[in-house]
């Protein structure tokens, strides 16, 4: 039997590289990242240790011509994974990047699989426990249901600056909540069309994790209350993230499509009963 195929999207970032290592198990790897070097070496150090990996390809998951690449290398077979990690947090980038890259650019992904789209096949998207501590405005929904209109990044700028404090940093955590609120819906909207030719998609949202790009985020105000909220008492590491997408691509997640998992130490549970009043008060 042909082994299936899995796609790491990030992979040279730390919740990409414990990914592609655990799939690479048992999957032959298309690994995709924006940083050459970086996913140059992984890919080295991959195959070194026996790994295999059909295409390793660097650059931006808006183009074109990366995309035609990742789709080629995954057709063919009878089903596939993928399991995009890509993304940028408020410490990385600035409002625009953060929307373009956490969301067009997932759009943009998810519209290239679909033509190859096969039964069986099984998507994860990486979206952050942040996503789940916005409002869900109506018309705010509207516009992140639609990021490829072409003035989509002019009105929601508008948005986060009215919900920001005028900060350039406050605008960016708007914006990556936000951007992560559109993944956990893009999951649920995909899901109805996916579902009936045997592909599911899901969402995972993360609390605070020990990756570099973790790091950087937990050294804010906003990462280290994150963090500190968890009740589970330990950090979150790559791994934590890497098993919970194993999961959710196996066959023992078979019924399982449309939804977000949060693998967040209980942070946002935290974040919603420590900060309601008690009951009968």
């Amino acid at each position: 039997m042909a082994r299936r195929k899995t796609l790491i999207t990030g992979a040279a970032g730390g919740m990409g590289r414990a990914c592609a290592r655990l799939f690479g198990n048992t999957s032959d790897l298309v690994l995709a990242d924006v940083a050459a070097p970086s996913l140059e070496r992984f890919t080295e150090d991959l195959r070194g240790d026996g790994f295999t990996v059909i295409g390793a390809h660097a650059g931006d998951l808006g183009d074109a011509a990366l995309l035609a690449a990742l789709t080629a290398d995954l057709a063919g077979t009878e089903g596939f994974n993928v399991v995009h990690t890509a993304g940028l947090s408020p410490a990385l980038a600035g409002a625009r990047p953060i929307m373009e890259v956490n969301l067009i650019a997932t759009v943009k992904l998810l519209d290239a699989l679909e033509p190859i789209l096969r039964a069986g096949t099984a998507a994860v998207m990486i979206a952050s426990s942040a996503g789940h501590l916005m409002p869900h405005i109506p018309a705010t929904l509207a516009l992140l249901d639609a990021p490829l209109a072409a003035d989509f990044l002019d009105n929601i700028r508008a948005v986060y600056e009215k919900m920001g404090d005028g900060s350039d940093y406050s605008n960016a955590g708007i914006s990556y909540s936000l951007s992560k609120l559109a993944v956990h819906r893009l999951a649920e909207t995909r899901a109805l069309t996916w579902g009936p030719r045997g592909a599911r998609i899901t969402t995972i949202s993360p609390g605070m994790i020990l990756t570099p790009m973790g790091r950087k985020e937990v050294a804010t105000p906003g990462g280290k209350a994150m963090q500190d909220a968890a009740p589970i008492g330990r950090p979150g590491v790559a791994a934590d993230i890497a098993m919970a997408a194993h999961f959710l691509c196996s066959d023992a997640a078979s019924f399982i499509t449309g939804c977000d998992l949060k693998v967040d130490g209980g942070s946002i549970a935290a974040f919603r009963h420590r900060a309601a009043p008690a009951s009968g008060a």
